[in-house]
């Protein structure tokens, strides 16, 4: 009998699978203490909430639409009923900002510890971005692909320079295929665009190449949101991609940060789709 080298069929609970999963989601995970502690949380819970990371030493987070007394009740009454399913709350980060999120958690009591396990989705309302300085806005777009020209990279690479702290995530994507490139360009815009938030850009560097901008993003949250990319591209991008990603160092020219994120980039599988056909005319 020819002995198989297949892998043996994970399992959520074997410790690997799903953690992996949690830390790429849309969606913020977290674990809490009832003091308002956050034990554990993946990415997206960590930037919602404000923290750099978690852990039993991380500082308390509230409801910053409530008083101090008022989210302490509501942990109580929690901790009592044992769940809440899609709770409006808003949380003040460090950087002034504030997130407002939908809250579905449950109590867990474990030896008289009480802890809050939960998923927020993200429900802020983004104002957009500033419009470009010209009057006429169509000097700034690629007509193929509706994308902001590189010119508008240039524009905020000058804004950008005299704040050498002043943090960007980019994601480059590179498009694999060599024929029809405006079509297949078309498309990939069209598809970053549903996958970002209103405040972020895409912006189109090269013949097979766009960069999605991500203002305040570091190198996780950066990270995130191309592993996100990654995920939906399996069903919904139209063409294969190689996908790289960094975050702005200090004093960098953004330039240079493409190019260091396409050193590191990583070819993206997609599933072939037939639907979603380019526009014309």
């Amino acid at each position: 009998m020819t002995q198989s080298n297949a892998p043996a069929t994970r399992r959520f609970d074997d410790g690997v699978s799903l953690p992996e999963l949690v830390r790429y989601l849309r969606e913020g995970v977290y674990l809490m203490t009832a003091d308002g502690v956050v034990l554990d949380a993946n990415p997206v819970a960590l930037d919602l909430f404000g923290l750099v990371q978690a852990g039993p030493d991380s500082h308390p987070v509230h409801d910053a639409s409530r008083s101090q007394s008022e989210w302490r009740a509501e942990l109580d009454t929690l901790a009592a009923n044992g769940t809440v399913r899609e709770f409006t709350r808003e949380f003040l980060r460090s950087d002034g900002t504030r997130r407002t999120v939908l809250d579905t958690c449950y109590a867990r009591t474990d030896q008289g510890t009480v802890t809050f396990h939960g998923v927020l989705v993200d429900v802020t309302v983004e104002a957009p971005r500033a419009r470009s300085a010209s009057a006429d806005d169509v000097h700034t777009r690629d007509p193929g692909t509706g994308a902001y020209t590189a010119a508008y990279l240039n524009a905020l690479d000058a804004d950008y320079a005299p704040r050498p702290a002043a943090q960007i995530g980019l994601c480059v994507v590179q498009v694999d295929t060599p024929t029809a490139a405006d079509d297949h360009l078309e498309r990939m815009a069209r598809f970053l665009l549903r996958h970002i938030r209103v405040s972020e850009a895409v912006v189109r560097s090269g013949p097979s190449q766009l960069v999605v901008l991500l203002p305040q993003a570091d190198e996780r949250g950066t990270e995130a949101v191309a592993r996100r990319l990654q995920l939906a591209a399996l069903r919904s991008a139209p063409c294969p991609f190689h996908l790289g990603w960094a975050s702005r160092q200090s004093g960098e020219a953004l330039t240079a940060s493409c190019e260091r994120a396409l050193r590191g980039a990583v070819p993206v599988r997609v599933v072939e789709r037939t639907f979603d056909t380019p526009r014309h005319g």
